[in-house]
């Protein structure tokens, strides 16, 4: 007897906006399970501190129980849930950024001096999220499918209806944009950081 094919995006929301009770629930958590590692990646990405990263993860899936009978394209569910994640984790990121000024309290120019690599790539990983953000849709969708979510060039040609040519080429382009930007702001180790580290949790 072969083994039964997990429910797709399309289904999993379907039941949840069609749904009552444990059923929707149900249906929810299995979605948040699927995407809350990428979704998290994102907000730490932009946001850097951890707690700030929860706030905006937890706001990101609330939009999407708020929302989710309007998503058009139900089946590539993280595509959308990459977008919202990035604006909200932006706003969080401005009125942080507000709050401190207020506050007077921005850290020390000492904090950021370290050559250590973690906080070499602490710096730099935000000017990668805002940069793959600003991507066309057509190429952060792929990107979103096989770089933050692992799927297969394979895997994401047949959640997008795409052959598999397309995918390549359009993470060939997205890489190519990725390098010339963060080239352009400085970033030397773009090619480095997009092969190895654009996982940006």
């Amino acid at each position: 007897m072969s083994e039964q094919a997990p429910p797709t995006d399309e289904m999993l929301l379907g039941r949840f906006v069609e749904s009552d009770g444990a059923e929707a629930e149900d249906a929810f958590a299995a979605l948040v399970r699927r995407h809350g590692s990428m979704v998290f990646g994102v907000c730490r990405g932009v946001l850097g501190s951890h707690q700030q990263a929860e706030d905006a993860f937890q706001a990101t899936f609330l939009a999407l129980a708020r929302k989710a009978g309007s998503i058009r394209n139900r089946n590539v569910l993280s595509s959308w849930l990459y977008e919202v994640a990035y604006r909200v984790s932006i706003r969080a990121r401005v009125l942080s950024a507000r709050r401190q000024a207020r506050e007077r309290s921005l850290p020390k120019t000492a904090e950021f001096a370290s050559p250590d690599q973690r906080h070499v790539w602490e710096d730099l990983r935000p000017a990668l999220q805002e940069e793959l953000g600003r991507l066309p849709e057509k190429y952060r969708t792929p990107v979103v499918l096989c770089y933050l979510e692992g799927k297969t060039n394979q895997e994401a040609a047949r959640l997008l209806n795409w052959p598999v040519g397309s995918v390549k080429g359009r993470l060939s382009c997205a890489r190519d944009l990725l390098r010339g930007r963060l080239e352009r702001r400085g970033i030397t180790l773009a090619l480095f950081l997009i092969a190895l580290v654009i996982h940006v949790g």
